[in-house]
């Protein structure tokens, strides 16, 4: 009994020269820390997708954390390192719809998916709730609290989940959910966690049995939408017409090359259910193909292959 806590408070001067809002919990001697994923490479169009700030559901000691924001930041870095997507920049989401519009339900109002998708060229809004962000202390015996921090020889199970929605911007439906999930455990001497804020990104954190259950939530999180996004089309938008010159809302930043191929669709009229008011899409009627044969940036421009048609802002651009 001595021997134990003798070694604990060893530990003492360590943790007195970190305030206790830097103490996120020391990883156990046996902490299990599996290995980053790594993503294949990847040479077709990158889709456009907007993440929100996410609900956060989690009562009790970590309620004061800023879960929905880290968590949404661990995700669109984890989306940008697929290769895969242009994730919009969460100040200009930020800038043409506010949390309110957003709502809290894990919905979307049609008029606010919209907003996403014309003002900012996003396909789809990936929306998540916080639902499980736990840690249990079980084991060892003996143990001693400072200042609301416990040292103990313990194990540590942490479980986290999170309950992710992608939703359409042209429609503000929600295609398809999942429930992300992460799971880690330590034992051996460890420091319990703080009251105050956390940072997400501290390797500290990273190692402890919560930093690696977020990520595997992350991770699991990245897996479905890159899964789920296989089956939505890339699509841009026709900026402005010139005879046959197509001047497109996507360039070099979303992967498209010269020489690129995309169907063009005159968008026509919106299609609405009578009974919930819902825009079930609209009606597309294919004009021809544009090949891309200049690019910028930002934008692109191509000509239209086909005689006789004619395409106007606003209609639809799908990869071939």
């Amino acid at each position: 009994m001595f021997g134990r806590y003798f070694f604990i408070l060893l530990l003492i001067p360590l943790i007195c020269c970190v305030t206790s809002n830097q103490i996120y919990g020391q990883p156990a001697q046996d902490t299990e820390i599996k290995a980053e994923p790594s993503y294949p490479a990847y040479y077709g169009p990158k889709k456009s997708i907007a993440v929100t700030k996410f609900d956060n559901k989690v009562k009790g000691v970590y309620g004061n954390w800023d879960l929905g924001e880290g968590f949404a930041e661990m995700l669109t870095t984890e989306l940008i390192k697929t290769g895969r997507f242009v994730v919009v920049e969460r100040q200009a989401l930020q800038d043409v719809v506010s949390e309110q519009e957003l709502g809290q339900t894990g919905l979307v109002r049609k008029e606010t998916a919209a907003k996403v998708g014309e003002l900012l060229g996003a396909n789809i809004i990936v929306r998540g709730v916080v639902s499980e962000f736990e840690m249990n202390e079980s084991g060892g015996g003996g143990g001693l609290s400072i200042g609301g921090v416990r040292l103990g020889l313990s194990g540590s199970n942490a479980h986290v989940a999170v309950d992710i929605r992608l939703i359409d911007t042209n429609t503000g439906q929600v295609l398809h959910s999942h429930n992300a999930v992460g799971k880690a455990r330590s034992s051996g001497v460890g420091v319990g966690l703080a009251k105050g804020n956390v940072d997400f990104n501290a390797e500290g954190f990273k190692k402890t049995p919560l930093g690696q259950a977020m990520r595997q939530s992350i991770h699991d999180a990245v897996s479905f939408i890159t899964r789920e996004m296989e089956a939505v089309p890339f699509t841009a938008l026709v900026i402005k017409s010139d005879g046959n010159k197509i001047y497109i809302n996507a360039g070099s930043a979303m992967n498209i090359k010269p020489g690129d191929r995309l169907d063009a669709y005159s968008k026509g009229e919106e299609i609405i259910d009578p009974a919930t008011g819902l825009n079930l899409g609209s009606e597309e009627a294919l004009v021809g193909t544009v090949e891309v044969i200049d690019i910028k940036d930002k934008y692109s421009i191509g000509n239209l292959l086909s005689e006789g048609g004619s395409l106007k802002r606003g209609d639809i651009l799908k990869f071939r």
